[in-house]
């Protein structure tokens, strides 16, 4: 658990720092997102990840993300990290 928190906590202030100047989605529009992030430590895969989930939002306009979740498991050569969110207006 010890391991988890951090990760998870820079993972929400990364968001909430790539968000700060996005455009918002159009209103009613709330979407799930779901991106992976793959690198040889835990850490490095939620970076990834998470580039991957701002790259994802300017994809669809900005927003916020009113709920974020970041699950990492080891597989053949390093880990790989899920972040799953919701975007809304």
């Amino acid at each position: 658990m010890t391991r988890k928190t951090p990760l998870i906590a820079g993972a929400a202030i990364g968001i909430a720092a790539a968000l700060a100047f996005a455009q918002p989605l159009l209103a009613g529009t709330c979407q799930p997102v779901t991106v992976k992030g793959n690198a040889k430590d835990p850490a490095a895969a939620t970076t990834d990840a998470q580039i991957k989930l701002t790259q994802r939002l300017t994809q669809l306009g900005g927003g916020k993300v009113t709920h974020n979740s970041t699950d990492c498991k080891p597989i053949p050569g390093g880990f790989e990290c899920k972040t799953k969110a919701v975007v809304c207006p």
